[in-house]
């Protein structure tokens, strides 16, 4: 017990590290790369349409967006521009994803929910900002923490009943999914929402786009009661976009 630890504890010395722009400190215990490689093993799993005419426009926004980014990457995670891979995924569901390593999915299903450039621009402007703020590799190392407080929590009441010893699973897991994981994931959606409507109006795409989005994308599907969901509230986030959206202008190229 007390090697598990104190191994815990070096571990969180190395993984304390800090998100661009927000400053938030987040732990990190995996290595970008090797995160990386298993995304590009399961994106080479999936079914993309290469051929789809819609691809080059989407490669062209989604480089400009990670142009714009590039200047808060002051740890050099987001790969040079000939690195990324973006591929349309025969998939109508509306959903698109970014992972590790520089591949960005864009559903078929996306193109209904984001018609125009601008709409575009808002999805790959927050894809971009998961990869900058490394959420994949901090969603790792959250499961790998929540795994060594279980086994911790196991180790610890091993001489104790079986009620009592279900009883602390129980908490420990609850407590990880509602005071963790969720919340985590939340937050790191609303930062990429942040980060995203930044790089979308460094790029020169309107901003004002972004809580238009997603006000319309919020109609397409049923929505889930902010404390269980992955997601923050749709009001939340339409309300949080509008808010930033000043700054957001601010960062817009100067016209000639």
């Amino acid at each position: 017990m007390r090697l598990l630890l104190s191994s815990l504890f070096a571990l969180a010395l190395v993984g304390c590290q800090n998100v661009p722009v927000t400053g938030r400190s987040q732990f990190i215990l995996v290595d970008e790369s090797e995160v990386a490689s298993l995304s590009a093993a399961e994106f080479a799993k999936m079914k993309k349409l290469p051929s789809d005419p819609r691809l080059p426009k989407l490669r062209e926004i989604g480089l400009k967006i990670v142009a714009a980014a590039r200047r808060d990457d002051k740890a050099g995670v987001l790969p040079p521009a000939s690195k990324w891979e973006f591929a349309i995924i025969d998939d109508k569901s509306p959903n698109a994803f970014a992972m590790p390593g520089g591949k960005i999915g864009f559903n078929t299903g996306m193109f209904t929910q984001a018609p125009t450039d601008a709409d575009i621009a808002v999805v790959l402007g927050h894809e971009v900002a998961h990869v900058i703020c490394r959420h994949g590799s901090e969603r790792v190392s959250q499961v790998i923490g929540v795994t060594i407080a279980a086994a911790v929590a196991d180790e610890a009441t091993k001489k104790s009943s079986e009620r009592t010893r279900s009883s602390w699973m129980a908490a420990v897991g609850l407590g990880a999914q509602y005071g963790v994981l969720l919340p985590f994931s939340r937050s790191h959606e609303s930062e990429a929402d942040y980060l995203g409507v930044l790089f979308m109006a460094r790029a020169g795409y309107d901003p004002a786009a972004a809580p238009a989005f997603w006000s319309r994308f919020a109609k397409s599907g049923k929505q889930t009661p902010e404390f269980f969901s992955t997601h923050p509230a749709d009001s939340t986030r339409v309300k949080q976009l509008q808010a930033w959206l000043p700054e957001a202008r601010a960062q817009m190229p100067k016209r000639p």
